[in-house]
């Protein structure tokens, strides 16, 4: 049963702000808002910044020094590359993010095959619904206009086809009885009725942090208040990264513009590219362990 608590809340979450915003209830977007942004900070950006913690457990005797600056000069290296070629740069970022949440959510699911599949829908439903939201945030980050027309063109077709791979994933998953994966694709298929940050914030934190966190509470034998100990110096770290480039690639006067809205995405991009291999690493070593 407690399996199903976080699922169950996240759904109702969903439902809730889908009926006050019919509704017409004006502080609805703030309140959600405020409660992920806490989320983001409590587990979202922490279970990033405990990578050198799983670098240290999966290669014990390694050198931490050497593999935070080779941290840093990836990250340094994927934004000089994003920066010269954005619409390389985005997909990259967007298979790679795919790849790594449908990874995440089967091994905690304990689902063996058709991670990239599911990473690929719930991304895909998250964004293919929300275009003309998505368009200006991307366009800050360097995709032309003639492409962010394209996307406007073909959204009725990317709405379609990622609607048909969640309803392929709705009867896998009721043929396998797998009801926590059945709670996801409900969440997921609430996400039309949600605003594009508002839901990805929900399936982000709520469903793919939670289960990253499950996974290093589980890898590292530590609890949540260790794990969040070890992360707290790194995520500063991250989080005064991020800071300087919104300051940098942004605009400082409007935090909620899509400049800014664009940069912070683009800069945890940039850092999550890194995480993402690691985490990999991670759950493949975790993974042979218990084997």
């Amino acid at each position: 049963m407690n399996g199903y608590i976080r699922p169950v809340g996240l759904l109702v979450v969903a439902l809730l702000y889908i009926g006050f915003d019919a509704g017409g209830v004006s502080w609805v977007d703030s309140f959600l808002g405020a409660l992920l942004l806490i989320g983001l900070l409590a587990v979202g950006i922490p279970h990033g910044a405990l990578d050198v913690w799983t670098h240290r457990h999966r290669s014990p005797g390694r050198h931490s020094g050497l593999y935070i600056l080779s941290y840093l000069l990836a990250i340094a290296g994927i934004l000089g590359a994003w920066w010269i070629f954005p619409h390389a740069g985005l997909l990259v970022f967007l298979l790679l993010s795919a790849w790594h949440f449908g990874q995440a959510d089967f091994e905690r699911w304990g689902i063996s095959k058709g991670h990239m599949a599911w990473g690929t829908v719930a991304l895909g439903m998250i964004l293919g619904w929300h275009v003309k939201e998505v368009n200006p945030i991307i366009a800050q980050m360097g995709v032309s206009s003639g492409a962010c027309e394209a996307l406007v063109q073909v959204q009725d077709e990317l709405q379609f086809g990622f609607t048909a791979g969640l309803i392929a994933c709705g009867i896998a998953a009721l043929r396998m009885k797998h009801w926590t994966w059945g709670l996801a694709i409900a969440l997921i298929g609430l996400t039309p009725w949600i605003p594009v940050l508002l839901s990805f914030g929900l399936y982000f934190i709520g469903q793919h942090s939670a289960s990253g966190w499950h996974h290093l509470r589980e890898g590292l034998g530590l609890s949540s208040k260790s794990l969040w100990m070890k992360a707290l110096p790194f995520t500063v770290g991250a989080l005064a990264l991020i800071g300087l480039g919104m300051w940098g690639l942004g605009n400082p006067e409007a935090v909620q513009s899509d400049a800014t809205v664009g940069a912070f995405f683009m800069l945890l991009g940039c850092i999550s590219i890194p995480h993402i291999f690691e985490s990999h690493w991670f759950l493949m070593a975790t993974t042979k362990r218990r084997r």
